[in-house]
């Protein structure tokens, strides 16, 4: 299996601790605006914002395609799979 981008295991983790419940988009990219703010500190503006959701579409659209999460298109909820714990888990004891 191939290894995952470190920026889409932490979308896996922020879903894995909301197990059970779904996460919005715009919600998601503001969970993760710490990373977001650690790559680029000074740069807040609307077109910040919406590169932000872009790449975490990205990520979303990625471990749907590989089955860790299940995206609803219509609505931009995602929440994580099975699977998806499962490579979680891996990694944790891997490291």
């Amino acid at each position: 299996m191939e290894t995952l981008p470190i920026f889409v295991i932490r979308v896996l983790h922020i879903l894995a601790e909301r197990y059970g419940m779904s996460c919005a988009l715009e919600e998601l990219t503001s969970l993760l605006t710490p990373v977001f703010n650690a790559r680029t500190p000074f740069k807040d503006s609307i077109s910040n914002e919406k590169e932000n959701q872009a790449r975490v579409l990205d990520a979303l659209l990625l471990l749907n395609n590989e089955g860790f999460i299940f995206l609803n298109s219509n609505s931009n909820q995602s929440t994580i799979s099975i699977k998806g714990l499962i490579v979680l888990d891996n990694k944790i004891f891997c490291n």
